[in-house]
């Protein structure tokens, strides 16, 4: 388990890194975090219900019947392996700069050879674009968790969104979610390189203000 006392980075906290170092540096080293906006519980109820769909369809063939044809693999069949990667804990530590990068993650698809590659569900109340760029560092930052855990991976992940289309929607089931499973490419050797700047940023004066972010630009307003 990760000692309390030494520096622990997720995932998301890696992003908030990428997108404005001043604000990551706020948050590790004065513990200044980003004013809190309203937060809907639906998410988070769709997010554990999935959870409980996946690992019914889990114990057949490992194809839930809403991916069915969509993914190139059955779900993870491992209970123990899914119980790590739902832990907080899931990840390791670097002994380059003395620092835990671990997560959570959502679910795993198991690739002909035995690969094993991270599945993560996003809810989206429209059609899904391109992935953000958070999506990517965070899948990349699991495929790193997965090397570094001994497990054989390929440097890809799934995302599968669930999201509504009222262009399209069926007015007898409007609340019926689609699905779309998108493949993206992840690049484990660039997230341990950020994840290393990020340590190291920390031990640093306080970066600048980004001059895209918001939250920089709020706090430096005189009122």
């Amino acid at each position: 388990m990760p000692d309390d006392k030494i520096l622990k980075i997720s995932p998301s906290s890696l992003s908030l890194y990428i997108e404005c170092p001043r604000c990551f540096w706020l948050l590790y080293n004065k513990g200044i975090r980003r004013p809190a906006t309203p937060f809907s519980t639906l998410p988070s109820g769709v997010d554990y219900t999935l959870k409980v769909y996946f690992d019914h369809w889990r114990k057949g063939d490992g194809t839930p019947p809403m991916l069915k044809n969509k993914l190139p693999g059955r779900l993870l069949s491992s209970k123990a392996l899914i119980s790590k990667f739902r832990s907080r804990s899931f990840g390791y530590f670097d002994k380059e700069v003395n620092a835990y990068f671990n997560g959570m993650l959502d679910d795993a698809v198991e690739l002909e050879g035995g690969f094993v590659v991270p599945l993560d569900n996003k809810t989206k109340g429209f059609p899904p674009s391109e992935p953000h760029f958070a999506h990517i560092n965070q899948m990349s930052a699991y495929t790193l968790f997965l090397k570094e855990n001994g497990i054989q991976t390929k440097d890809i992940a799934y995302l599968v969104y669930w999201y509504f289309d009222h262009k399209h929607m069926d007015v007898e089931k409007p609340m019926e979610f689609n699905v779309l499973v998108e493949e993206v490419k992840t690049n484990p050797d660039l997230a341990k390189e950020n994840f290393h700047k990020a340590v190291r940023a920390l031990s640093e004066p306080e970066p600048p203000a980004s001059s895209n972010c918001g939250f920089c630009h709020y706090r430096n307003l005189e009122i």
